[in-house]
């Protein structure tokens, strides 16, 4: 069974043994088949350029490669019977602050960063380059109802063609 800590992850970006870069048999060799992929109109599984084990989602790029571990869609971030993920403090819609407060007592660097195609949200930057995206002000006629974490992410375009 892979064994992933989250606190881990956004200090030093390494998935457990997953890792950026990393060929799909690989991660097929490790986590299985899933019943979770797309997008809708990939072929089958083994075509599909998502695989989503759990609340995790894996992205591939044209040659197979993994190129983002990405996740948006929790409570308590969960896996699937082949990984078992500690998710450390994360929950949906924790606030930035205390999202903040929790890298500090865990001695996890990080820098904070407006996103200006966002307003109202800003990018918690993590030692192990993961980002979070959390909604700190409510905009008028956003889709978006509340505030706190809502994602996520740890990615490599420079995988992508």
């Amino acid at each position: 069974m892979l064994e992933v800590s989250l606190e881990e992850f956004f200090r030093t970006g390494s998935f457990g043994p997953v890792q950026l870069g990393m060929p799909r048999k690989e991660i097929n060799t490790l986590l299985g088949s899933t019943d979770m992929w797309g997008p809708s109109d990939a072929n089958s599984f083994k075509s599909a350029t998502i695989w989503k084990y759990g609340d995790i989602e894996f992205y591939f790029n044209q040659d197979n490669r993994l190129y983002q571990i990405f996740s948006d869609d929790f409570e308590i971030p969960e896996s699937c019977a082949e990984m078992q993920l500690d998710p450390w403090v994360v929950r949906n819609k924790m606030t930035a602050e205390s999202f903040q407060d929790e890298l500090k007592q865990a001695e996890i660097a990080f820098s904070i960063r407006e996103i200006s195609t966002l307003p109202g949200v800003i990018e918690i930057v993590t030692a192990g380059n993961v980002r979070l995206n959390c909604r700190v002000e409510l905009e008028p006629d956003d889709e978006f109802e509340e505030l706190g974490l809502y994602s996520f992410c740890l990615s490599d375009y420079r995988l992508l063609p």
